[in-house]
Formats: structure tokens, C-alpha cells, sequence
């Protein structure tokens, strides 16, 4: 137990196969709950899941969603959803590549002004399924977050006032968005990589990291967590005002024998190969095969229209269900929050368990399946009462 102030978020997939409407309700249901603090949004083009797996074998969603990559423009479903469920926060993950500096700032400002100060932007460097296709660089998303991070920070600070600066992507020359911000947002770097974490410490209000994916273990967040507090000190930063948020992937269900039989699915192991570890090498690390090869990197790398068969076929052979185990956080609600205090002991501020065992159970049991993340949240709650 920790009496720090402890948040929860749960992930909402919004698709535009859907009514929004429908997304709406969610929310408003979720924030009558209770029992979670807010949720979180992802500024995608494309989902993590090749075409050839979106089959109604592998998923009944794919009965009536054509794809899984119709997803809406994220800042306006945020935007939606704040003036239906005022009550939860928002936090968006996004990436510093694909919008120009003094747009993504003032689409900061402009969410902070609608949810009176409860939003928060998680951002990346940029996965090559965002960019690639469609365009954008994808070899400078350092250098730009660099820009981003750095001209946030001097609009903050400037007040209005007009301001210069000049960066390896972008040049302001007396620029200003002007002084009105009665509400700020909280920007947080979005990844675990060296140089993503020194302009995160730099510039950012936090860190939000995706484990076990990038961080294998409470040990390895701890350790990592010091450090980069270390590093916001020495930058002549508090580092009491820093935080730590984490992604849990997880597969929640009401018991361990229940869990079992969907480890079989070829979308559970995908997935698992594909962010059970952020970088594949570091399998072996736990004495288990890389299912897609030491050297692939999923967000230098994949692109769900172009994956080959045979790859997709050696993934489902090769992976097991310790390599589940080894990615995500699973089992009953109680069973995973036990796991996640481990590291709200260890420091983290806000958590985001996000189950994707909905994603390949019947309707009916997907619908009943929030009631577990629910769950879940609520025992994170009342574990962490400050």
C-alpha cells in the first residue's frame, strides 16, 4: 500500500465501425463505476494485428468490424467523450512525428481547457505502422520529440510572450500561441529507449512505460524508475513532481482454467511475440525463443499489411504459453492486482491494465468481460486509498 495518489485508467477502443454514440455510453458507464479514475485513448492508423489473423476463427469481432484498423481521429473522440463523462480523466498516447509542434500543443491546450486540467499526453517516438505508410518521416522521431518536448516547455513558460527557437525539425521565429491556458496538460514521454529518456527527464512532467514489454520486472522498474529521477534532479528539475505511468497488457479472467484454452488463439500469440517483449532479443534473456528473430524490433518494424505468411506461421509455432505468461500480466482480477501493486509499491502513479482477452471471446462474454477490469481498478483503489 502507498500513500502516494495512485490513478487508474482502463483502454477504450473506440472504431469507427461503431456508432460513436456507443463509445460514449461506455464511458458514461464506466466513470458511474466509481471505480477507476479515467481512460486511456491511442492516436492510431493501424492496429498490431496482420489482415491475414482478422478472421471470425480467431475473433468474433471480425463478424461485424472489417478490419481492425478503422480507427477515429483520437483527439476528437477525446474531446466527445469528455462532454459526455466529464468525470474521468483522459490520457492519449500519441507520437511526435505525424503533427507539427504548434498544432499537437494546441490540441494540448485546447483538451486541457475542456477537461479543466485531467488530461495527459503519453508520447513516442513513432512506430513505422503510423508513419511509413502514409508519408512521414521514419528516422527522425528523436530529433522531434527533442522539438516537441522542448518548444512545450517554452510555451508554457513564455506566457504568450512571442519566443524563438531553433531546432534540428523546427524553427519558430516570434512565435506565440498565445497566453491563454487557465488549464495545462501533462505531457509524459512514451517509451523506455536512452535517448527518448533523456529528453523525458529534460522537459517532460513523466515517464510512461509499457511492462513486462520494455521493463521485464518490478526490479528492472525500480532500478530504471532511480534513475531517471536521478537524471531530472541533475537537470535542476524536482523530481517529487515527476511521474511514472505504466501499460500492464494483460488477460484477465475469472480463473486460471478459464484462461488456458485462449492461449491457443492465433491472435493471443501474435500478440505475445509481437510486444510480449519491446525488443525480441531480449527473449533470451528468460531462456525462450524469439518468435519473430532477435533482430525484429515491433515499432521499427511492423507493418500489419505487409507481414508475410510464413512470419505470421512461425510466430504460432514457435510461441508458447510461457511466452504469455512472460509478457502480460494475466489471471482473475485479484491475481493481477497483486502483480501491478508490486510496482505502484515501487513507484509507479498510474496504471492502465488493459485485457485483450475480450478481443477473441463471443459477445456476450466480451461485453461481461469489463466487469473484470472493473474489478480490477477498484481493488488497485482500495489498496491505495490516499
Amino acid at each position: 500500500m502507498t500513500k502516494r495518489r495512485v490513478e487508474t485508467a482502463i483502454a477504450v477502443w473506440a472504431d469507427r465501425n461503431l456508432p460513436p454514440k456507443l463509445v460514449q455510453q461506455q464511458c458514461q458507464a464506466l466513470e458511474q463505476t466509481g471505480a477507476l479514475d479515467g481512460i486511456l485513448l491511442a492516436d492510431q492508423f493501424t492496429n498490431f494485428i496482420p489482415r491475414q489473423l482478422w478472421t471470425a476463427e480467431n475473433t468474433p469481432m471480425a463478424r461485424v468490424m472489417t478490419d481492425p484498423d478503422s480507427h477515429p481521429d483520437v483527439f476528437v473522440m477525446a474531446a466527445y467523450i469528455a462532454a459526455a463523462a466529464p468525470g474521468l480523466s483522459l490520457a492519449i498516447s500519441t507520437d511526435a512525428v505525424r503533427r507539427g509542434p504548434a498544432e499537437l500543443i494546441t490540441t494540448m491546450l485546447t483538451l486541457a481547457n475542456i477537461t479543466e486540467g485531467k488530461v495527459s499526453f503519453q508520447v513516442g517516438g513513432g512506430e513505422i505502422k503510423q508513419t511509413g505508410p502514409f508519408g512521414h518521416p521514419t528516422n527522425q522521431g528523436m530529433s522531434r520529440m527533442k522539438d516537441l518536448f522542448a518548444l512545450y516547455r517554452m510555451v508554457l513558460e513564455a506566457k504568450g510572450e512571442p519566443f524563438d527557437y531553433s531546432g534540428r525539425r523546427w524553427t519558430f521565429d516570434h512565435a506565440t500561441l498565445g497566453a491563454g491556458m487557465p488549464h495545462r496538460p501533462s505531457l509524459y514521454g512514451l517509451g523506455a529507449g536512452p535517448t527518448l529518456l533523456k529528453h523525458t527527464a529534460a522537459w517532460a512532467d513523466g515517464l510512461a512505460v509499457t511492462c513486462p514489454p520494455a521493463w521485464e520486472s518490478v526490479e528492472r522498474f525500480a532500478t530504471e524508475r532511480q534513475k531517471l529521477l536521478d537524471e531530472v534532479e541533475r537537470l535542476g528539475r524536482n523530481p517529487d513532481d515527476f511521474r511514472f505511468a505504466i501499460w500492464f497488457p494483460a488477460l484477465l479472467a475469472d480463473s486460471p482454467e478459464d484462461l488456458e484454452p485462449h492461449l491457443a488463439n492465433p491472435i493471443i500469440k501474435w500478440l505475445s511475440a509481437l510486444f510480449g517483449r519491446i525488443d525480441n532479443m531480449l527473449w533470451k534473456d528468460i531462456g525462450l525463443p524469439a518468435p519473430l528473430g532477435e533482430d525484429f524490433v515491433y515499432y521499427k518494424q511492423f507493418l500489419p499489411y505487409q507481414t508475410p505468411d510464413a512470419l505470421i506461421d512461425q510466430v504460432i509455432a514457435t510461441v508458447t504459453p510461457e511466452h504469455t505468461y512472460a509478457g502480460w500480466v494475466c489471471g482473475t482480477p485479484k491475481q493481477v492486482a497483486d502483480q501491478i501493486q508490486l510496482y505502484i509499491d515501487a513507484g509507479a502513479d498510474w496504471v492502465c491494465p488493459m485485457d485483450y482477452l475480450p478481443m477473441v471471446l463471443e459477445p456476450e462474454a466480451a461485453q461481461a468481460a469489463a466487469a473484470r477490469s472493473i474489478e480490477l481498478c477498484d481493488l488497485i483503489h482500495q489498496r491505495n486509498p490516499a
